[in-house]
């Protein structure tokens, strides 16, 4: 059936509304859609295709229960269509079916499916909860369309992929620090990835990997899933955030010039952008970029706290958080950066909880209270913080004097940093020379020092190695002598640290 004119104006002004979101103008979206919507006032097909715009743009508005209404609508309006057409009833179930009255009847029925990922995106035990719907029903129905070959290659299809991938990462999350997390997770990125080959917007999958490679401290994938993303990026809110994201993990290495290069940029791509989210990307590169020698630090922070509402805040607070955690690691005044996060965060540092007070606390030089420390290093987290905790449980320990069980703390910290270089490893590592002080001890010494780890008495001692006794205390002695230490204990603590140390850099 050819489209009449109205027809062929209303799906022009829909062809538009995603494209003008991504590039930051969500006014023009809007404005595009309710023109449309006027439009298909008079023809039904045309109006199912309308609420399952609408249903997408509000929840990239995140205004959930707006996306819920408008996707039932869509969906119950154009299963009535399709039922009408094929001459069967409405299931319910169905992504895709007979089209409803020629090419009309198949944007009927790509709208109904699009309808249908807005709300599994909003399954109970995913990012955003709004429906009654389980993770696991949603992913049924969003891999479902993601592979229907009558979809191939549409909007649709991307927005179902990377949907699916981020419900399967959220719920990866607390299993990130194993081995076998990590490998799932990275599983259902490639397969992501192999999937949106040939869509024409490849969404947020690389931004995803990025994200993963941050959390599981693994440096060079998150670093090289940016550069992939930047070098072929259209879309500018997604080019914003990853180039923000790319700061951060410059930042993180240690490049100051390139981390300040890459947070000006993502700061300057922003002119015009009206989305929360994307704003604070961009105003969190900017911080970066100062506190990497490109601007005064002091007024970039003011700039991040004035680049939206306090709604928009509310809706990002984790992104308030990296900022204040880059201004204090620069050695930015600790009572500042406490002021800029009380101003950001919603309901101040409550919504850090314990992770920000015991940050703020370590940058004083206070001591933090272990007990609350030992349950954020096992909550879900990002690796580096937790790799971070440990560091602050560490220098607490030191100067409460247990050096050695200081040294336990830093080398779990050392553990969760391996694939991640830069300042914090630095940090570290400078404590751990606080700390791990090495045993003097010359070569036939060491193997009797060796077995005296093991619990050995001096006559086992002798006996293993085919000495005498009193050889085996004369050097024992000459052990606590030239390490001045006064006891048998000291000397094993003391070897333990350097044990621990290089344990966990093998």
């Amino acid at each position: 059936m050819q489209q009449s004119r109205t027809q062929q104006e209303c799906r022009e002004l829909l062809l538009t509304c995603r494209p003008a979101w991504r590039a930051g103008h969500g006014d023009e979206a809007w404005t595009a859609l309710e023109k449309a919507e006027a439009l298909a006032a008079a023809d039904p097909e045309l109006l199912v295709e309308v609420l399952a715009m609408r249903a997408g743009l509000h929840l990239l508005a995140e205004q959930f229960a707006e996306a819920v209404t408008c996707a039932q609508a869509a969906i119950t309006r154009g299963e009535h269509l399709i039922a009408q057409t094929s001459g069967a009833p409405a299931s319910g179930t169905a992504t895709s079916g007979a089209p409803a009255s020629g090419a009309d009847g198949g944007a009927t029925t790509q709208a109904v499916a699009d309808a249908r990922v807005t709300l599994a995106a909003m399954a109970q035990g995913g990012p955003y909860p709004a429906t009654a719907t389980t993770t696991q029903s949603a992913l049924i129905v969003l891999d479902r369309i993601a592979r229907d070959p009558d979809l191939a290659g549409t909007n649709t299809t991307s927005r179902a992929i990377n949907n699916a991938l981020v419900i399967r990462l959220d719920g990866l999350r607390e299993v990130l620090d194993t081995t076998e997390g990590q490998v799932e997770a990275w599983v259902r990125v490639s397969e992501a990835r192999t999937l949106i080959r040939g869509c024409s917007d490849p969404g947020t999958v690389l931004r995803q990997a990025v994200d993963l490679g941050m959390d599981c401290a693994q440096w060079e994938r998150a670093w090289s899933s940016a550069q992939e993303q930047i070098a072929d990026e259209t879309d500018r809110n997604e080019l914003i955030a990853v180039v923000a994201k790319a700061a951060l993990l410059a930042w993180h290495r240690g490049d100051r010039e390139l981390a300040a290069d890459l947070g000006q940029r993502a700061r300057s791509l922003s002119v015009a952008v009206d989305h929360p989210w994307v704003r604070t990307y961009a105003y969190l590169g900017g911080v970066v970029a100062a506190a990497s020698g490109a601007g005064v630090l002091s007024r970039a922070l003011t700039a991040y706290a004035r680049c939206t509402t306090g709604e928009g805040h509310a809706s990002r607070p984790h992104r308030a958080w990296l900022a204040g955690w880059v201004a204090l690691e620069s050695g930015h005044d600790v009572d500042r950066v406490e002021e800029f996060l009380h101003l950001t965060l919603p309901g101040g540092l409550r919504w850090a909880g314990d992770g920000a007070a015991l940050v703020l606390a370590d940058v004083r030089g206070q001591d933090v209270d272990p007990a609350i420390a030992q349950q954020l290093v096992r909550d879900p987290g990002a690796l580096p913080f937790r790799a971070r905790v440990h560091l602050a449980i560490a220098r607490t320990l030191r100067r409460q004097g247990r050096p050695t069980a200081a040294a336990v703390e830093l080398g779990r910290a050392r553990s969760l940093l391996a694939g991640w270089p830069g300042w914090l490893l630095d940090q570290v590592e400078e404590e751990c020379a606080l700390v791990e002080e090495p045993v003097r001890a010359t070569p036939a010494q060491r193997r009797v020092l060796d077995l005296l780890a093991e619990g050995l008495s001096n006559r086992e001692i002798a006996d293993v190695l085919a000495l005498s006794e009193r050889t085996v205390a004369v050097h024992v002695a000459a052990l606590l002598r030239s390490n001045d230490l006064g006891s048998r204990t000291a000397l094993l603590a003391r070897h333990l640290r350097a044990a621990v140390r290089s344990g966990s850099g093998s």
